[in-house]
């Protein structure tokens, strides 16, 4: 049983206006305070240090207990500030386009060793942006070209790119269709749940649908992307992947019986979650 609502008009302390909403989202999230934390310090325009430094100042904001709850009720912390962290920098986020997972940071992790940083990439489903966008701030002079399929998402990737100062060029197709420009790399983290998959309630109800299921397996769109990246004839493909579709990209790979490497990395958990294909006369 959640407790009962604050007046928004009410004045208190910060510390117990954070152990209040804390309270409230007991059944939402799994940091409570910690998110009771950014909520507040998104309301009044500080930062988490300052509610630290001034436990006892009295505030009075209305803000805050909206967003407290709408937090409750299941939307993402991320959605509600429109601010989300990845790979240590932080990008503006909206409902249009998925909110990262830390796991993806894995996806540049591992491509990143392979870049001499001169060459020409590509990302089908730039959701954000945030792939890209690091690629660009760690490899200063590659050339990006990214795509997506929804006009929300490449809003939000062309605002992430401004906000990073980054030159990208966004187009607004499927997968690279019309792309004929030569492409070295191609990156991507593309839909790859199942149809039929049951999702957390904050995921299904909030995030894009098309950014989360791909096919009736889950993995026909990564096929597809593999299929683009053998006919672009580029060199090299980074790809994230379900925990348990190693097995299906195994497979599908061996088929195309082209003169590749195809090697898969692990998430946090120790999971299947993405792969790599290298053309070995690239």
């Amino acid at each position: 049983m959640k407790p009962s609502k604050v007046s928004v008009q009410q004045s208190m302390k910060i510390d117990e206006a954070l152990k209040l909403g804390a309270k409230r989202l007991k059944e939402v999230a799994r940091r409570p305070l910690f998110e009771s934390e950014l909520l507040l310090a998104h309301s009044l325009g500080k930062d988490r240090i300052y509610l630290h430094a001034h436990p006892e100042e009295i505030v009075q904001s209305k803000k805050y207990w909206e967003f407290i709850e709408r937090r409750s009720h299941g939307e993402p912390v991320e959605y509600i500030t429109k601010r989300v962290s990845f790979y240590g920098e932080e990008f503006f986020i909206d409902y249009g386009a998925l909110i990262p997972r830390p796991e993806t940071e894995l996806l540049i992790e591992n491509l990143q060793p392979l870049l001499q940083g001169d060459e020409k990439i590509a990302e089908i489903g730039t959701g954000s942006g945030v792939i890209v966008i690091m690629l660009k701030k760690l490899f200063p002079h590659i050339e990006i070209i990214a795509t997506d399929i929804s006009k929300e998402a490449l809003a939000i990737a062309q605002k992430n790119a401004a906000l990073h100062d980054v030159a990208i060029e966004f187009v607004h197709t499927s997968f690279l269709d019309g792309i004929n420009s030569p492409i070295d790399v191609i990156v991507s983290n593309p839909p790859y749940i199942a149809n039929d998959y049951p999702l957390q309630e904050s995921v299904r109800d909030f995030e894009p649908q098309s950014a989360l299921f791909g096919g009736e397996r889950g993995d026909e769109i990564l096929q597809r992307i593999i299929d683009t990246f053998f006919f672009k004839d580029a060199k090299i493909l980074a790809c994230e992947m379900g925990y348990d579709q190693r097995e299906y990209i195994e497979e599908y790979v061996t088929a195309k019986e082209a003169d590749v490497a195809l090697t898969f990395y692990k998430d946090y958990a120790n999971l299947d979650r993405g792969f790599i294909i290298r053309k070995k006369n690239g």
